[in-house]
């Protein structure tokens, strides 16, 4: 008799879960989820974006950092191992060096990989053209850090994000711009909407009317599936 309870309690358990609702929003990544590493701490900063020449560093609150923009990701400043070999369509790469300012993101795209030496990083840059472009994997490797990120439950939607990326083609880099104007972008930005105007999921991940680079690592929707440093 006491069997028989236990076997239909459990048989209802499994009914109930089988017919609980299923969310179109994946849950949010924990910081060590499943195949994911575990996320370094990484130091939060204020929501400002830093002005460079050729803007006026109005938007920015008076808090001008006039740079260039290699001085800013730090270009050339350190060097890191990363490999492409595991990444899909979609995935994010930030790379993150001391002696830069906000760091450096793109966006991967199978169709375009055969190599390190591969075009196949959608961003947004002002070199070697002003704008959206396609930058070469082995720039990735100029930092101190790279950081391999993959959108929590999002695999579905990996060649939207990345078609989104490459119809941005051309338009005019801006440091300035809100995040969610398409007209421009910065190569964070360019991510970030790469994933929220098609899987609807907001990967800043302190919110606020700039995403940077560390805010992609920060997300709670990203996992960490690859770092190289």
């Amino acid at each position: 008799m006491f069997s028989r309870t236990i076997a239909r309690l459990l048989a209802l358990a499994v009914l109930a879960t089988a017919l609980s609702p299923v969310t179109a929003l994946a849950a949010p990544a924990s910081s060590k989820s499943g195949t994911g590493l575990k996320k370094p701490p990484i130091v939060a900063h204020a929501d400002v974006a830093p002005a460079v020449p050729g803007n006026d560093g109005a938007a920015s609150g008076g808090g001008r950092l006039s740079t260039s923009i290699s001085g800013m990701i730090g270009d050339n400043a350190g060097t890191n191992l990363i490999s492409f070999g595991s990444f899909k369509d979609g995935d994010i790469v930030v790379v993150l060096d001391p002696a830069g300012l906000t760091g450096h993101a793109g966006m991967f795209d199978s169709r375009y990989y055969s190599s390190i030496y591969s075009y196949a990083m959608w961003s947004a840059n002002v070199t070697p053209v002003n704008g959206v472009q396609r930058e070469q994997c082995a720039k990735y490797r100029a930092n101190d850090e790279a950081f391999g990120l993959r959108v929590s439950g999002g695999s579905a939607y990996r060649a939207a994000a990345r078609n989104f990326a490459s119809r941005q083609l051309g338009k005019p880099y801006n440091i300035l711009g809100a995040k969610k104007d398409t007209t421009s972008f910065y190569c964070s930005k360019l991510a970030w909407a790469s994933w929220y105007y098609t899987y609807g999921v907001d990967l800043d991940g302190d919110g606020g009317y700039w995403v940077w680079p560390v805010d992609l690592v920060n997300s709670r929707y990203t996992l960490l599936f690859g770092y190289w440093g």
